[in-house]
């Protein structure tokens, strides 16, 4: 996580690099027309795979001669021997007949990473194939092959042969590599985003695939992403951090990804917001209009996105860091890629094997990409150090969410009256904001309240940009506006608003309002209070202001925390396992035992049995062989209980005397004791 300052520069660099990309935007008329380099690939075996590539090439007007049809298997999962058969080698043949690919001889420095080995390698010359569209039907990920034996130098993280389909065909224009690693990405960002051209496309292709739960799926996504870029995509971003404290923590990568993703869209004027908690963002947390989300860390989709209530924008993206985020992508329940896309979500990418951390998408290089006004294949491939490996880019590889300027795309809305047109007025405020001007920025919010009156987005945008700028009147009186306008099956947004209002009112030092806000969030949404982490920010509240004499809701929900405290820790202790005795006493533990005992009569009631020959009725040695001699009643109780096949014992003649037995204190009245127990006693008579 990043710190506040640290943070504070890395939004004035962020504010810089999105001013510098409106004066210079990187518009699909300022290079040259990708869809002129784009092949698309179905599986004639897949009864719907060519249909889908028709429809992607007639949306993006791509000439029915790349268009390209094999024979391979329709599962997910092929082997090494399938792919090289049935994919890579008649695309092969095609580009090489089609002159697409003619190589040359030539040396790669180092291409495998792990490796410090230069590399003789066919290399092709003036590739004009820069995009490769996979349509589903297409095998997803390639099986380990055990046969392939790498180096012996090669560290065993990086030695796995198996791969993503996508990321091996990426490699088409060189020949000569090895089957196993990881191969380094020339196209990898490195800081610098710039776009694809024909230097990258002689080393690599890139290769996207459009694939998903059902047909219908597919073909929703290639419209949306149509449909968005007549004007640029727009909605709010959310952010889930795990909060790994630690800087030598590995995993913290992640954390300082997302952060910085999140900066960059705060700088480019959307609403932001970041869930810190260590776990999966709550299912309750009221998230919705989602125009990009990342986050970590679970198997399966989960979170607030299972709710019918929380919806996606159209063309949105999504991704969600997993080592096995797309395991399958045909499934609308399991792992986090195919449930995206069942959810409404345009793009998305994600692992099939194992990658690494390290080796999966630099999520801010990838935002980054994305706001420079770059495609969805440029973004994803430079924010990806390596190539061979286990990622998969699942979305339209043309697709560009902020095709033009801001202020063209605002023009464009505008002119058009698109309905996106009230996000894209509430993000110029936010970016007036941004820039410290307070004057210019009132003047903007009042002409939107002027121009979309009641409108629910406005209202709650306003108030969200006054509350950033600690204007906290204005804000709160906005929030409550709205909810007065809120009828009774918009929980989502009344719930939200709700928790907006209790921090503005709490940072204004409105107690007794809080305190109302936080009792109605108990009172209307009890699984949202608890799950949202909401009743304990009112809990805490309350007592920071020496409040003690609750309202009802609240005062139920302590009293229900207390309790599932209370027997959490009951369960905790009763789970616990017996306490570890010594194996051997020391002298000097041997003479306190005595002298703790006391002056005892000589003659023995118990005898032990010889540390060199135990005796074979003797389950267990106590760690102190001492005798003591006493006169408690419990022990001729114990003696004259077979089912008990016990050491050795201390025990003080005191009222206040109890036993310990597997961890379980009994006494000073041994009927405590069930004497029907099978294991012998197991630990030490002693004074409490």
């Amino acid at each position: 996580m990043l710190a506040r300052s640290t943070r504070y520069w890395v939004l004035l660099l962020a504010l810089w690099q999105v001013g510098q990309a409106e004066n210079l935007p990187l518009a699909p008329s300022l290079g040259p027309d990708l869809s002129a380099h784009t092949v698309v690939v179905f599986n004639r075996s897949d009864p719907d795979s060519q249909s889908l590539a028709e429809t992607y090439a007639k949306a993006r007007s791509i000439p029915p001669d790349r268009i390209l049809g094999i024979d391979c298997p329709i599962t997910e999962e092929i082997t090494r021997a399938e792919f090289e058969t049935k994919i890579r080698q008649p695309l092969d043949e095609i580009f090489v007949a089609r002159g697409w690919l003619k190589r040359s001889e030539t040396i790669l420095p180092n291409p495998i990473l792990g490796l410090a080995e230069n590399l003789p390698v066919q290399q092709a010359q003036e590739n004009p194939i820069w995009i490769m569209v996979l349509i589903r039907g297409i095998p997803l990920k390639i099986a380990e092959d055990t046969t392939v034996l790498p180096p012996d130098a090669l560290m065993a993280q990086l030695r796995p042969n198996a791969a993503a389909v996508d990321s091996e065909l990426a490699l088409l224009p060189l020949r000569g590599l090895p089957t196993y690693g990881l191969v380094s990405n020339p196209y990898f960002a490195d800081k610098r985003i710039r776009p694809f051209t024909q230097f990258f496309a002689n080393y690599l292709i890139m290769v996207c695939r459009l694939d998903a739960p059902t047909p219908e799926i597919v073909r929703r996504m290639i419209q949306d992403a149509v449909e968005i870029e007549k004007t640029e995509l727009t909605g709010r971003a959310f952010f889930d951090i795990r909060t790994i404290e630690k800087k030598d923590d590995p995993y913290r990568m992640g954390d300082d990804w997302i952060e910085q993703a999140s900066v960059l869209f705060q700088a480019r004027g959307f609403d932001i917001e970041i869930d810190r908690k260590p776990e999966v963002a709550s299912k309750w947390i009221p998230w919705d209009q989602i125009a990009f989300y990342a986050g970590w860390y679970t198997w399966n989709f989960e979170g607030p996105f299972e709710l019918p209530t929380t919806r996606f924008r159209k063309g949105a993206i999504a991704y969600h860091i997993h080592s096995f985020s797309a395991d399958t992508v045909r499934s609308e329940t399991k792992n986090w890629v195919g449930p995206l896309l069942s959810h409404g979500v345009t793009a998305t990418m994600g692992a099939v094997y194992e990658p690494y951390l390290r080796f999966t998408p630099d999520i801010s290089l990838f935002v980054s990409g994305l706001l420079s006004g770059l495609t969805f294949a440029e973004s994803a491939y430079q924010s990806q150090i390596a190539l061979s490996w286990m990622v998969t880019f699942v979305g339209d590889p043309l697709y560009r969410p902020f095709p033009r300027n801001f202020y063209e795309n605002l023009d464009a809305a505008q002119n058009a009256k698109s309905a996106n047109l009230p996000w894209l007025r509430l993000r110029k405020a936010r970016l007036l904001a941004n820039s410290g001007s307070i004057s210019e920025t009132r003047i903007a919010i009042n002409l939107l309240l002027e121009d979309f009156p009641k409108n629910k987005i406005i209202m709650e945008g306003c108030g969200d940009i006054y509350r950033d700028l600690n204007e906290r009147k204005d804000a709160a009186q906005l929030y409550e506006e709205e909810l007065d306008l809120l009828g009774e099956k918009e929980g989502t947004d009344r719930l939200r608003l709700l928790m907006k209002l209790a921090e503005v009112f709490r940072r204004d030092d409105k107690t007794k309002a809080a305190l109302e806000i936080y009792e109605k969030i108990a009172q209307e949404f009890p699984e949202a209070n608890r799950g949202t982490g909401m009743g304990d920010r009112a809990l805490s509240f309350a007592s920071g202001e020496g409040i003690s004499d609750l309202p009802p809701a609240l005062l139920a929900y302590k009293n229900a925390v207390e309790e599932a405290q209370l027997a959490a820790a009951v369960a905790k202790a009763a789970a616990q396992p017996p306490v570890q005795i010594k194996p051997e006493a020391t002298a000097a533990d041997q003479a306190a035992v005595l002298k703790a005992a006391g002056a005892r009569p000589t003659t023995p009631r118990l005898r032990y049995p010889s540390r060199s020959t135990p005796s074979p009725q003797t389950h267990h040695q106590l760690p102190h062989p001492a005798l003591v001699r006493q006169r408690h009643s419990c022990l001729g109780y114990l003696r004259a209980n077979s089912a008990f096949n016990f050491g050795y014992v201390s025990l003080q003649n005191e009222p206040k005397s109890f036993v310990t037995c597997n961890g379980l204190r009994f006494g000073p009245k041994i009927s405590n004791v069930n004497s029907t127990w099978p294991s012998p006693i197991r630990g030490v008579f002693s004074h409490p």
